[in-house]
């Protein structure tokens, strides 16, 4: 009896053991399933987290650039009203062969034909008449005709000076009023009248100015005449920080986007007041005071008579570019800057690329030529439209345009009956190629019936 219940109560315990050896199994998963689910919603939240950080910087953004121009008001702006019809016609010279300017002169080398090449084919495709100015040689000047201080100046840069002096030197043999002077390597936008004709309007209605055109102005010069040097073509530029409050700023069509403009006239652009959209949108006119490079730049008589003063007959101390920013800056001359600048430079690389650092020993590197030319801060480049514009297919466009025909030495009429033979000669080949096929059928037939 004792035995029985002994087994009996044994069979109990087993049984409770295993129920609760289930049951700690069952609250081990519970446990399990509760920290994989932490885990989950640890998970969940980060991502949750970083989506939301990912909206928000979204979201700022794009309030940012709706909102850029409320942020950063710009300075004055040319008010939007039709130009007067004098104001029409006088900036309408600007599509003339010199956009305006009594003429456009260009500095070569004498022995960079190719450069020279390359102005007077844009010349011709975009209507501009360019005067071409040789360039010097440094070392070629004797020692007498050589400004004073001219020891600070490498070669290259005496050559520079002695060449934009000859230029200075042309306008004021000349009749003109105004030249524009530019380097050989310059590229520009191929809607280059339009941007002139644009900038004119804006000159004649500038506040900048401290005089009012006189009467001769507004009939005779659409840029003014109340400057000296008139910056189209700078490498780089800085204003006057005391004098931000005479920017003025124009929207102008062809202006290059942000992405075309150089990065440093975008900083420019950001100092004189245009951010968000307005980059890509808007030019500005501002009082020249740091323009580096002289590669495209307009000068009035007087202003060539100042700087022949001050740059040749009373020597020079540095760089032309640098000595004229020293001139700017004292206030001896008077000038403005248009940013983005409306002439850059054409890089081929290589040797090609300056004239400045004298030719190279390993002419072997000399670049990958105008083909692979680039430049920038300019929206339709001058140089890439003119090589399309210029682009000929022509034996595509006389297949397009008159049929070829098998000989021209033939009339009509025997062409058609020659058409007629090679359609009759097609079917037959067509029909002997039908009766061959089923007669190979029936050979097959027959020797598959005699057993192969």
């Amino acid at each position: 009896m004792s035995s029985v219940v002994s087994e009996k109560f044994s069979g109990f315990l087993d049984s409770v053991n295993t129920r609760y050896r289930r049951l700690e199994w069952a609250a081990g998963d519970v446990v399990a399933w509760l920290k994989w689910s932490q885990r989950r919603r640890t998970v969940i939240m980060v991502a949750a987290s970083f989506f939301a950080i990912v909206l928000a910087l979204a979201g700022l953004t794009v309030t940012y650039v709706t909102f850029a121009d409320l942020i950063h008001p710009l300075p004055y702006v040319m008010e939007k009203t039709a130009p007067t019809p004098s104001t029409r016609r006088l900036a309408s010279l600007a599509q003339n062969e010199t956009l305006g300017f009594g003429g456009i002169a260009y500095l070569s080398m004498p022995y960079r034909t190719d450069r020279q090449d390359a102005i007077e084919l844009l010349g011709s495709v975009y209507g501009i008449n360019f005067t071409y100015i040789p360039g010097v040689d440094g070392g070629s000047i004797v020692e007498k005709a050589k400004p004073l201080h001219h020891y600070w100046l490498r070669p290259q840069e005496l050559g520079c000076w002695r060449a934009h002096v000859d230029a200075w030197r042309y306008l004021l043999e000349s009749d003109f009023e105004t030249l524009l002077v530019l380097e050989d390597d310059v590229d520009f936008d191929a809607n280059i009248h339009d941007v002139f004709e644009l900038l004119s309007t804006q000159m004649q209605h500038n506040r900048i100015r401290t005089t009012p055109a006189t009467e001769h102005e507004r009939k005779t010069a659409p840029y003014g005449l109340d400057w000296d040097v008139l910056y189209v073509g700078q490498c780089s530029d800085r204003s006057n920080e005391n004098r931000l409050d005479l920017v003025h700023i124009y929207e102008d069509p062809n202006m290059p986007s942000r992405h075309e403009t150089f990065d440093h006239f975008v900083g420019q652009l950001q100092s004189l007041g245009i951010h968000g959209r307005n980059l890509g949108k808007m030019r500005a006119i501002a009082p020249a005071w740091s323009p580096v490079c002289t590669m495209g730049y307009a000068i009035t008589r007087q202003g060539a008579e100042r700087l022949i003063l001050d740059l040749s007959y009373r020597g020079i101390t540095a760089a032309i570019d640098i000595d004229i920013i020293r001139k700017l800056q004292q206030g001896i001359i008077r000038g403005y800057s248009i940013t983005p600048p409306l002439f850059s430079a054409w890089r081929v690389d290589g040797a090609k690329d300056s004239d400045n650092q004298g030719l190279e020993n390993d002419q072997t590197k000399l670049g990958s030529g105008n083909r692979n030319g680039y430049s920038h801060s300019m929206k339709t480049s001058a140089r890439k439209q003119m090589a399309k514009l210029l682009e000929l297919h022509n034996w595509d466009d006389v297949d397009r345009v008159i049929p070829r025909r098998p000989s021209p030495t033939m009339t009509a009429e025997q062409e058609a009956e020659e058409e007629e033979e090679v359609r009759k000669a097609h079917i037959e080949k067509k029909e002997i190629e039908k009766a061959w096929t089923e007669r190979k059928l029936e050979m097959a037939n027959i020797m598959e019936a005699w057993g192969g």
